[in-house]
């Protein structure tokens, strides 16, 4: 990496905000015009008022992934999850971030939110806001408002709030609770809190609705349109934030610009300032303006503005469907794939058209650890699923990249492990920018997908649909596996005898038999030995059953010690075993049985059982030209088994 470059990490909370773009592109700019050799690290989270508390936990954890101290300067964009209260986005990671910046030792600057010791740069709330009420008031003769905000707990939220109750109250005009609904800074709000209001007033509408967001606006418009009420025609609305919604719909929404691209430039200008030792004062206040449109009667636009709308907007749409298409085959893709890389070659048709240089999946090794996250009760056979292998707070020390794209050379695979972010994700050339995505099953971290050059994807906004594609066929991928996992078990611990840890009867059946069909077919030959313990009730009826227990045991223990490893050996009964085994002639059915009672004695000792266990057996070879089955053979070894033992009796007699 060259020498003296400095490293810039930003954290968002991308929270369906038109603006992230603004604002990165603005620091890419700046970064680019100050000639500084200069990377950008950005960390995107992208939680919801509207979404679970444990997935907004899981998008939050993106901001532990970093060491704050590895960074020259520290950007927090986090106003939409720094609340009082936490408990509307579900986040701990909104305070931890806030903590970590201020023990980094580095000069942090905070956007759009006022936190102590930091620096502050942002549009002045109060000024902003008491100029568009300003504007309804006096400019157009206006008396007679309702206020749509966003969460109660939101710095600028309160700020905005404050200043138009502020001004009303200067004015005398009519502002009390009746007149306000708070809630978040989406388009459900603004449906919400028109009919809460359309309902408490009975149907009056004021003659102006101020809304917190552009969004908030949108939801208005669509709730006022299902009661047939006009905008402008009936009531003036106003948005804030000039997102590109609003001037691309119609009626086109009279809005606050906040200039979101110049933040870039400006905190550049205070970190130069600061790297050089130079006092910068706490609060830099940007450049606000109304922006007057159709929502509050303003002319409609001209004819080709009309027609640079519809450009706009056809790019926009037609390049979104392209990489939409993308998507979708891709999810086709995914239910095929055998493993991580099958999912990556799939994954890896759809990033050309993301527009980025480069691309990264890094994943927690413990994902593939599924011994520690299930586990089978051998007693009552229940399932326990045990996610604690996977973090909750933080990421792992080591993780593994498991894909690596970039344009010039497509897609690798290198499983290499890495502790940290770096050296791996430092840059030999300047002016680099990555961002960092959260992978997390709710609040289960997973890992994260690294993207060099990624302004194109966020102005396109096409990184939601990618990532949560990517993130659920993962987790499907490792559910899949885990099901896998949780099979084998059941089926080894259904398959297995428990005393004696040979195959057991249900084992007999699903190998024995498939050996029995594979050997039959291939024109090849079995031996099928019968073996039973001789003397069982006298170990039992003498040094109690207990000691039989050891006495099968030392039998089960002699004839898997003697077995090859093709052979499957079974407990075929209480003190009834059987063997099946690829042969080519009695002999070796023959030199097997004399091992085991050569090997009986020894594990006799063993276990140390008071007397030797006796064995009487019987076996048959199988003929693949005939048509008996394995159970065919099976009974006729067991009928020669009885006859010995019959001849073992009659001698003893």
């Amino acid at each position: 990496m060259e020498k003296g470059t400095k490293k810039l990490i930003f954290m968002i909370n991308d929270c369906r905000r038109s603006f992230t773009y603004d604002r990165v592109a603005g620091f890419s700019d700046a970064i680019r015009k100050s000639g500084e050799p200069i990377n950008l690290y950005i960390f995107r989270s992208a939680g919801f008022a509207g979404y679970e508390a444990a997935h907004n936990r899981g998008e939050y954890n993106i901001f532990r992934l970093p060491d704050f101290s590895d960074y020259d300067g520290i950007v927090l964009d986090v106003n939409n999850v720094t609340n009082t209260s936490e408990n509307l986005y579900g986040g701990r990671g909104a305070s931890y971030v806030v903590r970590a910046a201020a023990a980094s030792g580095k000069p942090v600057i905070s956007i759009a939110n006022r936190i102590a010791d930091f620096y502050y740069v942002g549009i002045d709330n109060e000024v902003a806001m008491t100029s568009m009420i300003r504007y309804l008031h006096k400019d157009l003769d206006l008396t007679d408002f309702w206020f749509i905000m966003g969460p109660v707990d939101n710095y600028e939220n309160k700020i905005r709030t404050s200043a138009l109750m502020n001004y009303c109250k200067s004015n005398s005009l009519p502002a009390d609770e009746m007149c306000l609904f708070s809630e978040s800074f989406g388009m459900e709000t603004g449906i919400r809190g028109f009919e809460k209001l359309f309902s408490l007033h009975r149907g009056k509408l004021p003659q102006a609705i101020i809304c917190a967001n552009d969004a908030i606006a949108v939801g208005v418009f669509q709730a006022a349109s299902s009661h047939g009420i006009r905008i402008p025609g009936d009531v003036f609305v106003t948005g804030f934030d000039n997102l590109n919604i609003s001037a691309y719909i119609s009626p086109s929404i009279t809005t606050i610009d906040q200039f979101q691209f110049n933040v870039g430039s400006i905190c550049m200008n205070i970190f130069k300032r600061l790297w050089n030792g130079e006092e910068v004062e706490p609060v830099t206040y940007m450049d606000t303006r109304v922006i007057r449109r159709e929502s509050t009667g303003e002319s409609k636009p001209s004819r080709e503005d009309l027609e640079k709308r519809v450009a706009v907007s056809l790019n926009s749409e037609m390049y979104t469907q392209k990489v939409n298409d993308q998507i979708c085959m891709m999810q086709y893709k995914f239910p095929d794939c055998d493993t991580i890389e099958d999912m990556c070659k799939s994954i890896e048709l759809c990033i050309p058209d993301l527009k980025c240089n480069g691309l990264w999946i890094v994943l927690d090794k413990d994902l593939y650890d599924y011994g520690s996250q299930i586990e089978i009760d051998k007693t009552d056979g229940n399932i326990r699923t045990d996610n604690s292998a996977l973090m909750v707070e933080g990421y792992p020390d080591t993780m593994e990249v498991v894909f690596a794209w970039n344009k010039r050379n497509g897609g690798s695979y290198p499983h290499e492990t890495i502790t940290g972010l770096f050296p791996y994700f430092d840059s030999t050339r300047r002016g680099r920018d990555y961002m960092f995505i959260p992978l997390h099953f709710m609040d289960a971290t997973v890992g994260f997908i690294a993207i060099s050059d990624c302004l194109e994807i966020l102005h396109t906004k096409n990184i939601e649909p990618f990532v949560n594609t990517v993130t659920m066929a993962l987790r499907n991928f490792f559910a899949g596996k885990k099901l896998e996992y949780v099979n084998q078990m059941l089926s080894g611990i259904s398959m297995v005898d428990n005393l004696t840890n040979l195959y057991n009867r249900l084992g007999y059946h699903h190998l024995a038999a498939r050996l029995f069909k594979k050997t039959h077919e291939e024109g090849k030959r079995l031996g099928v030995l019968f073996i039973d313990m001789d003397k069982m009730k006298y170990f039992n009826d003498t040094f109690g059953h207990a000691c039989g227990d050891d006495a099968i045991r030392c039998l089960s223990t002699s004839i898997k010690e003697c077995i090859s490893g093709d052979a499957i050996p079974v407990r075929f009964g209480g003190d009834e075993f059987l063997v099946i085994m690829p042969v080519k002639g009695k002999e070796e059915v023959d030199e097997l049985v004399k091992v085991i009672l050569h090997t009986i004695p020894i594990k006799a000792k063993e276990y140390n059982l008071p007397d030797i266990p006796g064995i009487s057996t019987g076996y048959v070879i199988t003929d693949p030209a005939s048509s008996l089955t394995l159970n065919d053979y099976v009974e006729e070894a067991d009928k020669l088994m009885y006859n010995e033992k019959k001849i073992k009796k009659a001698g003893r007699g």
